[in-house]
């Protein structure tokens, strides 16, 4: 095998196991939404690799880590971080 299909199959293994950065933020985004005890209307999800930033606001103080464990959960999500604020 030459050098350069070597590499091509280690890059498309990589690319293959981590998400697109758009499809990340859209399974964080479905995550949340589909969660039945929080509402997600006012949260926006920034990604950058793997790393997630939540931003927005939620009705109560309990869904702001309540939306960080979700989004931890989700799959290719390495780190969040957490700038939601209650509306209070």
């Amino acid at each position: 095998m030459s050098a350069d299909r070597k590499y091509l199959s280690v890059a498309a293994r990589a690319a293959a196991r981590r998400p697109d950065q758009g499809d990340l933020e859209t399974a964080v985004y479905s995550a949340l939404a589909d969660a039945g005890d929080l509402d997600s209307s006012y949260i926006f999800v920034i990604a950058r690799g793997r790393d997630i930033t939540l931003a927005g606001w939620v009705h109560m103080k309990a869904e702001v880590s309540l939306a960080e464990e979700i989004t931890l959960r989700t799959k290719g999500v390495r780190t969040v971080h957490n700038e939601l604020s209650p509306d209070l």
